[in-house]
């Protein structure tokens, strides 16, 4: 009777144990679906990470514009406005591309690294302005 607890405890954590890892690409065949979609989710954390650096500096960067602080104001709104955009616009592509379900995720994740990534090239523009090392009048 002694042995019943830690066995039912070792029974109920060990599938959770096995399963841990195989949120990470490399347990899913390469070319799948969860592969595919495992390595977008990769790249949407990194950039994601480097869009909130960005976002976060160029935050600090922005001169102060008393009384209302518009500028700093109107890049939180813009910021804020542009995320329902880039999930929407990503959720529509993944779901036109006529892919079965797994795919549509796969690839909507995948748009979802892409804007972001064009975000932040956007955001490293304004930056530069910001602390004035480009000339800013030009249209890019």
């Amino acid at each position: 009777m002694k042995w019943l607890i830690p066995m039912a405890c070792a029974l109920v954590l060990l599938p959770i144990h096995a399963t841990a890892d195989n949120h990470l690409a490399q347990y899913w065949p390469e070319g799948s679906a969860m592969h595919t979609g495992r390595l977008a989710q990769e790249r949407l954390a990194a950039a994601d990470k480097e869009l909130n650096r960005v976002y976060q500096a160029l935050l600090k960067a922005m001169p102060e514009d008393k009384p209302d602080d518009y500028p700093r104001r109107m890049l939180i709104a813009a910021q804020r406005a542009w995320m329902p955009y880039r999930d929407a616009t990503c959720n529509l592509k993944g779901e036109l591309t006529g892919a079965v379900r797994m795919w549509k995720s796969a690839y909507t994740v995948d748009c979802l690294a892409d804007v972001t990534q064009a975000r932040t090239r956007e955001l490293q523009n304004m930056l530069a302005c910001a602390t004035q090392s480009e000339d800013c009048r030009q249209v890019p």
